[in-house]
């Protein structure tokens, strides 16, 4: 097992604060994340439907009923789009606090957690400062805060896990690793994927050391049971609860779609066209992932575990998967964190090993310690001594080009006339009935009543409501909003309820 570094032990004061800092660094990333999240929903600037899509499942476990979200589709049950039954463990907390703040609050946590035990574990192996500069740039790398400044989304439940799993594995305690890893499983179905190539990379440094043939097939064992599972999950779990039957995104796997029939043939020359396109986008992503940790994750072998969600996302025929936006960077942020901690403990152990070597061949102590000082030698000296110092630099500089900046800005503390007019519209409309929105107004309604969504075209029965921003609702320009509802729904009536025309935003009650 590594050693514990001889500054943390003993029973002193520098001890005592590097027992609980761990918890503080986490406790100061939730509230930024927090932040970045509250202010964003109470601005009503949700970049997605995902949010309010989450908000109407978690309501639905709340009540002991089946995630029935109707945002997503009519007669959708949300584990027929994606594999995420983990989010269950909300259900309780919403029944308590039955907003979408308890999502944002919840994602918070998730993501800051997973700094506890990188934090611990960088503090136990390479000192107090150095685990201390390493936990906080994970809490302010850019990959986590985009993670908590997107709405919501299932992912943050495999943070914390990745983080637990990974150290627990740096610390050889295999037990732990692959309990963390189990609830993988439930996140989301690419990421149960990683849970037998965790178990697989487990089995290769606890019982076949030593033995490279052995533990190349061991790991691609763990592949491709990890390949059997997900495929599992798409071809027969997902489908089971999907209304149609299917699996709703093979489409953007391009050629992948089984229902093209490409062939082997085809496959192999379209998959690499694939991944090819945009490869600039793609190669940015990935000098951004590395970035943060200072590119030290590449001295460990746990780097490859971020390859998975890298390569879907690069093979996805969709352009909005390719670069920095969004969460889609969290799990392998994550992951380079602890790699480049365990990057970190590898090189400190190699120059102990070449530092007893030496004295027991009598030579000389210090740098000259019998071995040639080449060039890759040098840099992992200089990574061992300035890596974290550099991380950290890192994270702060590119918070200037991430959303945390934004906590600068007057108009993020402060909602404009627009969202105050939503708020307005969004309280005029009663709990428990059915209502057409728009992104913006779809979390808060979402909490409390039947809601769809503006640009679904499949709604069979007209809602009770319709409740819009018009400049996101897909308006065709028809003389007047009430032009546009009627347009939606012939035959219908609909009578006014509220009105702002200078924010456009717009209630309409059906009153046939």
């Amino acid at each position: 097992m590594p050693r514990v570094s001889a500054e943390v032990e003993g029973d002193g004061p520098p001890v005592i604060i590097a027992r609980f800092a761990p918890w503080l660094i986490a406790a100061g990333a939730f509230v930024l994340y927090a932040l970045i999240a509250i202010l964003r929903y109470e601005r009503r600037e949700s970049m997605s439907w995902d949010l309010g899509i989450f908000t109407e499942a978690v309501r639905d476990y709340a009540h002991f009923q089946a995630p029935m979200v109707a945002i997503r589709g009519e007669r959708m049950d949300l584990l027929g789009d994606h594999w995420h039954p983990i989010l269950m463990l909300l259900g309780p907390f919403f029944r308590v606090f039955p907003t979408p703040v308890t999502l944002l609050v919840a994602q918070s946590l998730l993501l800051a957690l997973a700094a506890v035990p990188l934090t611990r574990t960088a503090i136990d192996f390479l000192g107090r400062y150095q685990g201390y500069a390493i936990g906080t740039a994970y809490g302010l790398s850019w990959g986590v805060v985009q993670a908590a400044n997107f709405d919501f989304h299932e992912v943050a439940f495999a943070v914390p896990a990745i983080a637990f799993s990974l150290c627990a594995y740096i610390r050889r305690d295999y037990r732990r690793t692959i309990l963390w890893a189990l609830p993988l499983l439930f996140v989301k179905e690419d990421l149960a994927l990683l849970v037998p190539i965790i178990i697989a990379i487990v089995l290769v440094r606890a019982r076949f050391s030593g033995r490279i043939v052995t533990q190349g097939a061991v790991l691609v064992s763990g592949v491709a049971l990890g390949v059997l599972t997900t495929s599992l999950l798409v071809k027969v779990v997902i489908p089971h609860f999907n209304p149609n039957g299917v699996y709703e995104y093979w489409n953007e796997g391009g050629c992948l779609n089984p229902q093209l029939h490409t062939g082997l043939g085809k496959l192999v020359t379209c998959v690499p066209r694939q991944f090819m396109n945009g490869i600039g986008v793609k190669e940015r992503t990935v000098l951004m992932t590395l970035l943060p940790v200072a590119f030290v994750a590449l001295r460990s072998p746990l780097v490859l575990l971020a390859v998975p969600a890298l390569v879907a996302r690069f093979v996805n025929v969709m352009p909005s998967y390719w670069g920095t936006d969004f969460h889609y960077s969290v799990v392998p942020m994550v992951v380079v964190f602890a790699a480049a901690i365990h990057g970190l403990i590898l090189i400190k152990e190699s120059r102990e090993r070449a530092a007893e070597a030496a004295a027991d061949d009598l030579k000389a102590a210090g740098d000259d310690d019998g071995r040639p000082q080449t060039w890759l030698r040098t840099i992992g000296d200089a990574q061992l001594r300035h890596g974290a110092v550099v991380m950290l630099g890192i994270a702060v500089a590119l918070t200037q080009s991430f959303p945390l900046n934004d906590l600068w800005q007057h108009e993020t503390w402060f909602p404009s006339a627009r969202a105050k007019a939503i708020k307005r519209a969004e309280a005029l409309v009663p709990s428990g009935v059915t209502v057409e929105t728009t992104v913006a107004m779809l979390p808060a309604l979402a909490a409390r009543t039947d809601a769809l969504w503006i640009g679904n075209s499949n709604i069979v029965v007209p809602p009770d409501y319709e409740a819009f921003d018009i400049d996101r609702s897909g308006w065709a320009g028809e003389p007047s909003a009430l032009d546009f509802v009627l347009a939606r729904h012939p035959g219908y009536d609909y009578q006014q309820v509220f009105a702002d025309p200078a924010d456009n935003v717009y209630v309409f009650k059906r009153t046939d």
